[in-house]
């Protein structure tokens, strides 16, 4: 029944907007309890969700994507003061980490990861003694252990991570995706200082560049420059590639040629627009373009398309302030997501 609501009753999926749908078939009290008392453990339904989408829509890539939820209280679980880069101002909100499986046709997410900030105890229910959320991470760990923890219960594909690491610690997240031995391509900020690893470069020397520079000089070079056609619902776009390191103090100031790793740092735009007009680092230094811009394009898919339909069916609407209630409401919002998701693309969801 709450799955019905969550797909069928107008506007904020509440419990008290779920309950009026259903009528006399249930009453909000009950559906409180079901979700915020009761006992019953989310995570195998996430975990069968996870391989029921492997299964059925062969994914392509595993795209973590950071999600604000603005509340106007202090008490919901996991809530703080922090930047959202949506509103553009300061909000009181919960921050999450979603993990989105996306194939050539869908995105469903298969996990949620809440951020718990170091601010507040932990309340009953919060520690998970095999694993999750266990301690006061960094919103950038709590992106990693969020696919990690994925990635070891969900038996999900061995597939590229996407993530947009633009508003985080853009070094912090890949440096950590990379000891985990975890392929991805992250986009970052223009500001991401890096050690280009080119001496072909124009105007390369033996001290780091902002990322945007790197870019911007690969542009003045020409020949790393391609024009990759467009898809089905793409515009054609300017892809250009650089070899990079990582700095060995990521704090902007000085410092030697002693990078870690070897990157490509890419650089993306349309044709007569800004150049670039976004950046990703990655660590698959042997794909070619067409293939990072195709992993580029499933993040977008997440944020043009996933997010709106997660929206719809309320996975910003609990009003809760549990830790296991949130994590139950965010798992039926799941699998009502990968229920529209399916139908949609008339893939069999018995």
């Amino acid at each position: 029944m709450y799955l019905r609501g969550l797909l069928g009753a107008p506007g904020r999926k509440s419990v008290r907007n779920i309950a009026a749908f259903l009528g006399k078939q249930v009453n909000d009290q009950g559906l409180h309890h079901f979700i915020n008392d009761s006992t019953w453990d989310w995570e195998p339904m996430r975990e069968a969700l996870g391989r029921y989408l492997a299964r059925h829509t062969s994914p392509h890539a595993c795209v973590l994507q950071p999600m604000i939820i603005p509340k106007s209280g202090t008490h919901s679980v996991g809530v703080a003061r922090t930047f959202s880069w949506e509103r553009g101002q300061a909000v009181t909100a919960q921050q999450v980490v979603g993990v989105w499986a996306v194939s050539a046709t869908t995105a469903s997410p298969v996990n949620w990861r809440l951020h718990l900030p170091p601010t507040r105890p932990r309340g009953r229910g919060e520690r998970d003694p095999s694993g999750p959320e266990t301690g006061y991470d960094t919103p950038e760990d709590s992106m990693v252990r969020a696919y990690l923890e994925t990635a070891m219960r969900h038996r999900i594909p061995d597939c590229p991570v996407v993530l947009n690491a633009e508003r985080l610690d853009g070094i912090g997240v890949v440096s950590k995706l990379s000891a985990a031995g975890v392929s991805h391509i992250s986009k970052v900020a223009e500001d991401t200082w890096l050690l280009p690893a080119d001496p072909a470069l124009p105007g390369w020397g033996d001290e780091p560049l902002q990322a945007s520079r790197i870019a911007r000089l690969v542009k003045v070079g020409r020949k790393r420059m391609f024009l990759i056609p467009s898809g089905t619902d793409e515009a054609a776009e300017l892809v250009a590639t650089v070899r990079v390191r990582l700095p060995a103090v990521p704090d902007g100031t000085r410092r030697s040629r002693s990078g870690i790793g070897d990157f490509l740092l890419l650089g993306v735009g349309g044709i007569g627009g800004q150049w670039p007009a976004e950046l990703w680092l990655t660590d698959l230094t042997n794909a070619d373009h067409a293939s990072l811009l195709r992993l580029i394009r499933l993040s977008r898919r997440v944020e043009s398309l996933g997010m709106p339909r997660a929206e719809q069916v309320g996975i910003r609407d609990f009003a809760g302030r549990s830790f296991a209630g949130w994590h139950r409401h965010a798992t039926l919002a799941s699998v009502a997501h990968a229920v529209t998701e399916l139908a949609e693309h008339k893939l069999s969801i018995a």
